[in-house]
């Protein structure tokens, strides 16, 4: 029998505590767009059991006064993995994935990420390190057991 639970995305952390509280990730810039060949900002990584999947349910909302292109990148970066969104300036939330069910799926082609399922996030802009003005928010419907 299958079992359900409500989590936090994996990067929902307070800063420096490691500890999950449901905080908005913020999608840092990214230089050029699209691009294929980055990964974007972690925004959550779905766990290591073979028998749990996640239902992935995202927001994004745009503080800055200009609309913004987000980027939504599952697995790994390239466009055929990318879910792509103009977000209003000044926006309430924008929902970017609905519900999309994600497990582990086994190494990735990019030796530097993790084994899975990862999403990531990136928005275009002029440098990595600069605020883009779009937060992720979120949670997870984590399922174990026979689904």
């Amino acid at each position: 029998m299958a079992t359900f639970s409500k989590q936090f995305l994996s990067s929902s952390q307070s800063p420096g505590s490691g500890s999950y509280f449901g905080l908005p990730i913020e999608v840092l810039q990214t230089a050029s767009y699209p691009a294929i060949s980055e990964y974007g900002t972690p925004i959550h990584t779905p766990p290591e059991g073979s028998t749990e999947i996640d239902e992935i349910w995202i927001y994004a909302t745009n503080a800055g006064t200009a609309a913004k292109t987000l980027v939504v990148q599952f697995g790994n970066s390239g466009s055929a993995y990318e879910i792509i969104q103009e977000i209003p300036s000044r926006s309430g939330l924008t929902l970017m994935v609905p519900g999309l069910v994600i497990g582990k799926t086994g190494s990735l082609s990019t030796p530097s990420l993790p084994e899975g399922a990862q999403i990531a996030a990136y928005a275009g802009g002029s440098s990595d390190s600069d605020s883009s003005d779009i937060l992720i928010t979120g949670y997870v419907n984590r399922m174990s057991g026979s689904v």
